[in-house]
């Protein structure tokens, strides 16, 4: 008998030995843990949290996040001798096996922290079933993983994977769900409780099973005195805790941010540490859903935050009837990352270029005419036109015909270089594709690339990409200079009004600058505002696309994005001039330095060194006589009636409409009617539609005709015989996504 048992014996430890040499074991596999995606704010705080690859609740942390009171009482209760055995207690095992042979039952288990930890990442996830041999290869496991990791490694990640009940794993989540709070922050009490579940995460569930809950909880509480881990104290007010009452669920906040940082990170991640400022996420939620009042149930608003000082995104709302208005439809779409029309918010980008061109100042006399079109450029039928005004009229009041004559003059390619540098990625056509229609809103932009594009407006030039995560790394670039940018920013400082309590609030001297845009349609309505802290852009629109007639940047979202930085941004002062820009004296009239001719003068800024400093033109002298010599384009009423300016051209030119361009009717317009006017005659003209008679007009006025859709020609002639003719097409408005399409 004795020889058997000796043999026995050999046999046994044989297999041991070659059990310990054969298994492998990989540190980073044990360390591994496929917990829920967590995202944290730029102040650490958690405000979204999605479900694990296992459907369970499990938010990894690092021990030292942890507090003091869950890891004591976890080594106390779990594992006395954790910090001296190697993975196996000898003496807990001999304890239980003598218990249990005495008492002939189970009595007590002789399991360290470290072979729970192996049971729960390796046996687990492996689908081991509980067998003798695979309890003696987590013990060989364990020994072995002792050698490779530190004592604190082993219980961070034995609580980080501990089981508390339903589908909760960790210590953080538990802590989140049970008691509202991080693991940190929970008290001698809580932390008894929890670690109390270890033993039957079922049977001590305190939403389930109260009673056993507490008991459970009283005894380690019981035990921790016993060990002078609790003072007496401690643990009398210990045992006078409430025990949770009810589970609190696990923040998702932000869903749409969540959402954008996974699309721009595919790949797995459990951990986001962000650059939302949950401050500021909660301040433009409550005003966009506030804003939602003023608009119908299938109109919803879309806006996000920029800090200009690093191009990081503090706060983003995709959609702001998502999780809001249950019965919108399309709530769930984020449109803040949608391709809509822009409307008017890009011609900004064309002055920064024609002033970094040294070819405009805000002084700088435009045309705001007819002519400022051609044929490759649909119109609207309302036209209404103010002649000649300066740049900064021009901008300020978002007018078409001039920013074309801008966009020409600095050159359709380099203005689409700066705005794909900007950041507009959707800008993947050529120059000729897209047109004068370019700065119009005939292409496709979303509110996250307006708000990259204009946070480099905002910085005063430089460039960076929308930085989502703290630690990415941030890199930059001059697209334009200081001076432009400043320039375009002052033309565009917001002057409307604000309440008293407003004005007192952020001061006299409070100011922002807004550049709003509508698409052809009335199907998209933006705002971009910006200070120099803080970048902000609105979208107002149907998810699905289709018009509304309230869907005007100027009543729709600026509004909401003047309320969105007065909060954000109430503290902003207005940026400092620019070194090289100079204030120079200029022709009132041409914007231009003056000569001796010029009848008024006014001071205006340029670029030192930039700017071109050719003088007056406008103010010459024929036959002895001062005049004024308006370049052609410009309005002929105005030439007379402001100028005194004697026609100088007898040639007779239709000036509207334009020779080979498609019109398209405005929106709702019933009585669809073309503009003609021309430039040259004296007097009565006449006009012709293919040939047929329709109407008469002075020459000083725009004569408006219901043309119908197809190919027509329009002529004209006057009382001295002379003629002009253009062919032109009509045709009713097309689907959104036209190109050519001339919006706001």
């Amino acid at each position: 008998m004795k020889k058997i048992f000796c043999f026995a014996t050999v046999i046994f430890i044989s297999a041991v030995l070659i059990l310990f040499f054969s298994i492998q074991i990989n540190p980073e596999r044990v360390k591994t843990i496929f917990g829920s995606t967590a995202f944290y704010d730029a102040d650490g705080k958690l405000f979204h949290v999605r479900l694990s690859p296992a459907s369970e609740w499990q938010i990894p942390i690092k021990l030292e996040e942890m507090g003091k009171w869950l890891p004591l009482v976890a080594v106390n209760a779990e594992d006395g001798r954790f910090y001296k055995h190697f993975g196996i207690d000898f003496i807990a095992m001999a304890r239980a096996i003598w218990q249990d042979f005495t008492r002939g039952r189970v009595v007590s288990g002789a399991s360290t922290i470290t072979s729970q930890v192996i049971r729960m990442s390796v046996s687990e996830r492996e689908g081991r079933k509980r067998t003798p041999l695979t309890k003696i290869r987590e013990c060989i496991t364990a020994i072995k993983i002792e050698f490779q990791m530190s004592k604190p490694e082993i219980l961070e990640l034995y609580l980080n994977l501990a089981p508390f009940g339903g589908n909760i794993r960790g210590v953080q989540a538990a802590s989140l769900i049970y008691f509202g709070k991080t693991a940190a922050q929970i008290s001698r009490g809580e932390a008894c409780l929890l670690i109390g579940m270890l033993k039957s995460p079922t049977l001590y569930r305190p939403d389930t099973r109260p009673k056993a809950a507490r008991k459970r909880r009283d005894d380690i509480i019981k035990l921790m005195e016993r060990k002078k881990v609790f003072s007496h104290d401690d643990a009398r007010r210990a045992y006078l805790e409430d025990l949770p009452r009810k589970k609190f669920e696990l923040p998702s906040r932000a869903y749409n941010y969540a959402e954008l940082i996974l699309s721009q990170n595919p790949g797995h991640s459990q951990k986001f540490e962000t650059t939302l400022n949950l401050e500021a996420q909660t301040k433009l939620e409550g005003i966009l859903r506030q804003s939602l009042n003023d608009f119908p149930q299938n109109i919803t608003l879309a806006a996000g935050v920029v800090d200009n000082k690093n191009a990081d995104l503090v706060a983003w709302v995709g959609n702001a009837r998502f999780n809001y208005d249950v019965n919108a439809s399309s709530s769930w779409v984020d449109c803040g990352r949608s391709p809509r029309s822009p409307g008017s918010t890009l011609k900004p980008f064309a002055y920064i270029c024609a002033i970094d061109n040294g070819d405009l100042t805000p002084s700088t006399l435009l045309a705001d005419t007819s002519m400022a079109f051609s044929g490759r450029a649909p119109r609207n039928f309302d036209l209404q036109y103010r002649g000649a005004v300066t740049a900064r009229v021009a901008l300020s009041e978002s007018l078409n015909a001039p920013a074309v004559r801008v966009l020409r003059a600095a050159g359709q390619d380099r203005i689409l270089s700066l705005m794909r540098e900007a950041g507009l990625k959707h800008l993947t056509q050529s120059a000729n594709y897209y047109g004068d229609s370019l700065i119009l809103g005939g292409c496709d932009v979303t509110v996250l690339e307006e708000l990259e594009a204009f946070t480099a407006v905002s910085s005063l030039g430089v460039h960076r990409p929308l930085r989502f995560l703290k630690n990415s790394v941030q890199t930059s670039e001059r697209l334009a200079s200081p001076e432009a940018c400043w320039l375009v920013s002052d033309i565009l400082r917001y002057n409307g009004e604000l309440s008293l309590f407003a004005r007192g609030t952020l001061g006299s001297q409070w100011r922002l600058a807004l550049k709003t845009g509508t698409s052809y349609g009335l199907r998209d309505a933006w705002a971009s505002a910006w200070t120099p802290d803080f970048t902000v852009v609105v979208w107002a629109g149907n998810p699905d696309g289709t018009s509304w007639d309230g869907l005007v940047g100027a009543r729709a979202s600026a509004p909401v994005a003047v309320k969105i930085l007065r909060v954000i941004s109430p503290k902003s002062a207005w940026y400092e001039k620019p070194e090289n820009l100079i204030l120079r004296k200029v022709c009132t009239l041409s914007g231009k330095p003056p000569t001796a001719l010029c009848p008024s003068t006014k001071f205006e800024w340029a670029i030192d060194g930039v700017t071109k400093t050719f003088p007056c033109d406008m103010h010459t002298i024929k036959s002895g006589q001062a005049v004024v010599n308006l370049p052609a384009g410009f309005n002929e009423k105005i030439r007379r009636e402001n100028l005194s300016l004697k026609r100088s051209s007898p040639e007779l030119v239709i000036a509207s409409p334009i020779s080979g361009a498609s019109y398209f009717a405005a929106p709702f317009d019933t009585e669809r009617k073309i503009p003609m006017k021309t430039e040259g005659a004296d007097g009565n003209i006449f006009w012709y539609l293919d040939g047929e008679y329709i109407g008469a007009s002075k020459s000083d006025k725009t004569f408006f005709y219901n043309v119908p859709d197809g190919e027509h020609i329009i002529s004209v002639s006057d009382n001295d015989g002379r003629t002009d003719s253009v062919n032109i097409k009509v045709f009713t408005p097309g689907k959104r996504e036209n190109p050519k399409s001339l919006l706001e």
